[in-house]
């Protein structure tokens, strides 16, 4: 069986798979890799971050191959057992990466109502997690109280910053989000408030703008960053 002598190692091959696009053969490894851990009757905490990491990968596997109600199935397992994983393990991550997994299922699955809680539930969570509000938006259209929590995340989505010729918005702690998806899901999406979502989208096609014209840093949080560590004075002033 797969990963029962090394799954660290099992774990990095299945990543490698899927970056292959190997993705039949990852799903049959990762359900046999989660299957043999949850059989354990008792494992110690390593034993259990190496399930939770697998029950991930299975469940990101089960979206893309479009297998929906198996996702949320392994989706409800995940969120089950990271909460038995020590508080104490600085390797668990941010709970709210798993919900948004979680929500993502429900909504594919067609579970709407459901999965409109757990968006809701990561925006608490996460403090504004501009990623989960994107998909909520598009995986739930039409829906006045995710659009109004999608437009709240982009407003505290800070300026856009440009990584590898592609332009992010990236709010702080959080992940990141192309700019451009984000325009275009303010532009395709009737918001109560409109004039806010206008306001948004001129933001940040101005900024996409000013940083192609080098009118703007291409990263300005950096560049402040960096600036905040340069002397403020001379040090020939005081000579």
């Amino acid at each position: 069986m797969f990963g029962m002598n090394d799954p660290a190692q099992t774990l990095m091959q299945l990543e490698s798979y899927i970056k292959d696009g190997r993705l039949e053969i990852s799903e049959v490894m990762a359900t046999q890799f989660t299957d043999m851990f949850l059989s354990q009757k008792k494992r110690n905490n390593e034993s259990q971050l190496m399930l939770v990491k697998g029950l991930r990968i299975l469940c990101d596997i089960l979206i893309v191959r479009g297998k929906y109600a198996l996702a949320v199935s392994s989706a409800k397992t995940l969120l089950r057992e990271r909460k038995k994983l020590s508080k104490q393990s600085n390797l668990i991550g941010p709970l709210y990466i798993d919900l948004h997994r979680s929500a993502k299922a429900l909504a594919l699955a067609g579970k709407g109502k459901k999965a409109r809680a757990v968006f809701i539930k990561i925006h608490k969570k996460s403090g504004g997690c501009l990623a989960s509000s994107a998909d909520a938006v598009s995986m739930i259209p039409n829906d006045k109280k995710m659009l109004a929590v999608f437009l709240t995340c982009v407003e505290s989505s800070g300026p856009v910053i440009k990584k590898a010729e592609r332009y992010f918005l990236e709010p702080q702690d959080l992940r990141s989000v192309d700019a451009n998806q984000i325009l275009q899901l303010i532009k395709s999406n009737e918001f109560v408030d409109k004039k806010c979502a206008i306001e948004q989208a001129e933001r940040i096609s101005t900024q996409i703008d000013a940083i192609e014209k080098g009118e703007m840093a291409a990263n300005i949080k950096l560049q402040n960053a960096l600036d905040s560590l340069k002397p403020k004075h001379d040090y020939y002033e005081y000579s």
